[in-house]
């Protein structure tokens, strides 16, 4: 903008300067900005917006002076109008003239312009024309060899530029990937960057979770036919070829045979639009035709009506069948299928989405393997097809979708289902109802006599106690599973798997076994596969590998240390979930990310964490109070803390669970050992003990060995524990051990260094900064003095920007509360930030570096 501003009032000898892009870059904007920047006594300016096929120079000259209210006299030449304009500018040093979209004006008009500029070299006006690229600018070629033209090219959005537009737009941060993928389908053009989020926004695929955008579900973006991004499409030749392109330019030369079809006009008439479109750069020529921007075909495809997708899919995909169209790589094909739905044929699309479902990303091959179902007719082959997706779904944690292919295939094809497929179906169906969130129904199972259920004995009986546990009423599953034993075991095999898996779940959470042990082998371990997938296995070992659910990734990607890539699946799987439904079993998800939010300094988000983490129906939500806990602690609140560890214990003994009490009543411990109440900490010690016998996992004897250290300051356990933590490949849990351990004595320098490294390389600012006090007061060298106060300034502006008091950030820092007003000051002034909201403001738009 600076270098045109100078050519407008610095250099007389060029009196054209040519703003060019591509449609929708923001020529007009830029203009309109330049204007205003020439805004004063000595610059006069005029704005004429051309009109399309504008002819007439003449004419256009005399626009211009009736803008400056000195229009010209009958018979006066062009040049002589435009030398008395500028001779009128009394006072005035320069006129200057923008056109908008000079790139309609017709040749002879541009040949006239030329002309004239020419003969007004060194006068001191300039015309600043916006032109769009791939344009018409022919005719300027003397007048740029005579040095009389200043090009300035508009360039496409940057990434950066395009997060700024999101996180301005959305007040969160785009999720990792986003803008680039944004940035890419639009190429950068600011109006369908801008169109595209638009769409995005009106079909709900943009969700903020923990102050990040997300793009979720599979519905494209959508704009009515009126948006301004369609306004030079919508011709009465145009339209309907341009909709139908938008569907068919993957298949190449075949295309513009297919859209004639599809739009009732001729080949020619298509062929003469297609050229058109790619003069004006919507389209590229090459093999076949393609838009210039991708997310414009994308948009496109929503304007289409109910008919006209069907037509053009099935156009499309019989092309592709007979051969007269090339196969395109990728979703193109399925996609058609789905969207023709029963214009083609059932059986063949069936098998065709069948097939791409096997290797396509899980989302898609979803809706997919859902189509597929529905255009089978052999009823054997539509209920194995309704199973197998009903399974697969709920092995992705997508509930919603597995209870609806169950419920179809038990109320529609009840009587080709294979014996062991109805009770995994039954149990699918029940978990789905705690996915909607719907406990009442889950409660009518519980209540209603068996005699009132479907299926076999067993199968209610295994129902009803699935039931129980949804509803976190352990108890009751336990007594139901033992009371009945001998109906559920011996029943089908496929109801005796899942039963025994069912009891061996139950086991693990109220550390008592409610049958002696029962059937075992392959089918037991696919049943105890399909309750952790359901979330009725949430004390569960296993928590994630390849393949399985991204729920179950990200618990396994926080415990061994990869914050950032497990906050990323975390934060999709939340985002997600509306649309697939909620699964009870994600309440591990919530607390890990609770508590590396917390361990990050970033307090306000732990808790919208776990607020959110309340709001859903999650099971055993107990195991959420200890994060919650923490972040009392964080801030000072002790009694808070206490009574969160207390309530929780409460829930957990009305249940019947006993798993994960061991770490509450460990954190119970350590507050009546800071108390001084060591007789109330033995108490507690003692309890763990009793649970880690029942429990007997390895979590347990952790807690164990910690209370040993706690309260009886034993050296034994103080060993035992941090050679535990050392084999468990759990970065944040070994660092926190050593550091309890430390905390009590029993930890070398070489350990808490080891600590304090890792808890860097995790991003843990809040234990790294209590761990950094203990060491000094351990007289243990911290190195890096230069790093240390850098990462201070940091922790401070991550605990200022999530909107703590001075006196909150003097209790996570350890130190006194005017200490903090004094590094707030310095902190303000090195930074140039004047106010909390002004940092907070800047943090959200990533100009101050905090974590991810």
């Amino acid at each position: 903008m600076n270098r045109v501003l100078d050519v407008c009032t610095g250099r007389p000898g060029v009196p054209l300067v040519l703003l060019t892009g591509q449609a929708g870059i923001g020529r007009s904007r830029v203009l309109t900005q330049i204007r205003a920047r020439l805004a004063g006594p000595q610059v006069s300016t005029v704005e004429i917006r051309v009109s399309s096929g504008e002819r007439d120079f003449p004419g256009l000259v005399g626009r211009i002076a009736g803008e400056l209210d000195v229009p010209p006299a009958r018979g006066e030449s062009t040049t002589d109008v435009l030398r008395r304009l500028l001779a009128s500018l009394t006072g005035k040093r320069r006129l200057v003239v923008f056109l908008d979209d000079a790139h309609r004006l017709a040749q002879s008009c541009r040949t006239a312009a030329a002309s004239a500029l020419n003969a007004l070299a060194g006068a001191p006006i300039t015309f600043v024309c916006a032109v769009r690229t791939p344009g018409a600018d022919a005719g300027l070629e003397p007048l740029r060899a005579a040095g009389l033209v200043h090009e300035e090219r508009l360039r496409p959005l940057t990434v950066s530029t395009v997060e700024h537009i999101l996180t301005a737009q959305l007040g969160a941060r785009p999720a990792p990937g986003l803008a680039a993928s944004l940035r890419t389908t639009c190429r950068g053009i600011p109006a369908v960057v801008h169109a595209a989020i638009e769409g995005y926004l009106a079909v709900g695929g943009l969700r903020i979770v923990d102050r990040g955008t997300h793009l979720v579900g599979n519905g494209a973006p959508r704009l009515p036919v009126s948006h301004p991004l369609f306004t030079a499409l919508r011709g009465t030749s145009t339209w309907p070829v341009v909709k139908a392109l938008a569907v068919l330019h993957p298949l190449g030369e075949a295309a513009p045979r297919l859209i004639a079809e599809t739009a009732g006009i001729g080949a020619d008439e298509v062929l003469d639009v297609l050229h058109t479109l790619c003069a004006d750069g919507v389209v590229l020529r090459g093999n076949g035709w393609r838009f210039r921007v991708p997310m414009l075909a994308t948009l496109l495809t929503g304007c289409l009506g109910p008919y006209e997708r069907r037509r053009s899919a099935q156009l499309a995909v019989t092309a592709i069948w007979d051969g007269t169209a090339s196969r395109p790589d990728g979703e193109y094909l399925p996609e058609r299928i789905v969207a023709a739905s029963r214009l083609v044929d059932g059986e063949r699309a069936a098998a065709e989405l069948l097939a791409h479902a096997e290797t396509a990303p899980v989302d898609v091959a979803i809706r997919w393997r859902w189509a597929a179902c529905g255009r089978l007719t052999d009823p054997a082959r539509r209920a194995a097809a309704l199973h197998r997706h009903a399974v697969g779904c709920a092995q992705q944690q997508r509930l919603a979708p597995a209870a609806m292919a169950a419920q179809t295939a038990l109320r529609e094809h009840p009587d080709s289902l294979t014996p062991d497929a109805v009770p995994e179906l039954r149990l699918i169906c029940v978990a789905g109802l705690a996915g909607n969130g719907n406990t009442a129904a889950l409660r009518e199972l519980t209540e209603t006599s068996l005699q009132s259920l479907p299926g076999s004995w067993a199968d209610r009986i295994v129902n009803r106690a699935a039931a129980f546990c949804l509803l976190d009423q352990w108890e009751q599953a336990r007594d139901l599973l033992l009371a009945e034993r001998e109906l559920w075991s011996g029943g089908e095999a496929g109801v005796a798997a899942l039963g025994q898996a069912l009891a061996d779940a139950v086991e693990a959470v109220t550390g008592t076994t409610p049958a002696a042990s029962g059937p075992a082998g392959a089918a037991v371990e696919e049943a105890q596969t399909l309750l952790r997938a359901l979330g009725l296995d949430p004390a569960s070992a296993r928590v994630g590998e390849d393949g399985e659910s991204a729920v179950s990734q990200s618990v396994r990607a926080m415990l061994a240390g990869q914050w950032n890539h497990a906050l990323n699946l975390a934060r999709s799987a939340i985002a997600n979930a509306p649309a697939q439904g909620e699964s009870p079993g994600q309440t591990a998800m919530f607390r890990e990310m609770a508590a590396i939010l917390t361990a990050r300094g970033q307090l306000s988000r732990a808790r919208d964490v776990l607020a959110d983490a309340r709001s859903r129906h999650l099971l055993l939500p107990h195991q959420l109070a200890l994060p919650e806990a923490d972040l009392e602690l964080t801030i000072g609140a002790v009694q808070q803390s206490r009574t969160v560890v207390e309530d929780a214990l409460a829930v957990a003994t009305e249940s019947g669970a006993v798993f994960g009490t061991d770490e509450l009543w460990l954190r119970m411990a350590e507050l009546e050992t800071q108390s001084g109440n060591q007789a109330a900490a033995r108490q507690c010690a003692e309890r763990i003990e009793r649970i880690a016998d029942r429990l007997g996992t390895v979590d347990s004897h952790r807690n164990r060995l910690l209370a040993r250290v706690l309260v009886d300051h034993d050296a034994d356990a103080a060993a035992d524990v941090l050679q535990l933590a050392s084999e468990r490949g759990r970065p944040f849990e070994y660092a926190a051990t050593v550091t309890a351990v430390a905390e009590c004595g029993f930890a070398d320098q070489k350990l808490v260094r080891t600590a304090y490294e890792t808890f860097g390389e995790l991003g843990a600012l809040i234990p790294r900064a209590r761990l950094r006090l203990l060491m000094r007061a351990r007289n243990i060298a911290v190195t890096g003095r230069k790093a240390t106060v850098a990462e201070n300034e940091r922790l401070l502006a991550t605990l200022i920007t999530e909107g703590l008091t001075n006196s909150q950030v003097a209790t996570v820092l350890g130190t006194s509360e005017k200490s903090v007003e004094g590094r707030l000051t310095r902190f303000f002034q090195r930074t140039g930030y004047r106010s909390r909201a002004e940092l907070a403001t800047a943090t959200l738009h990533c100009c101050v570096h905090t974590p991810a």
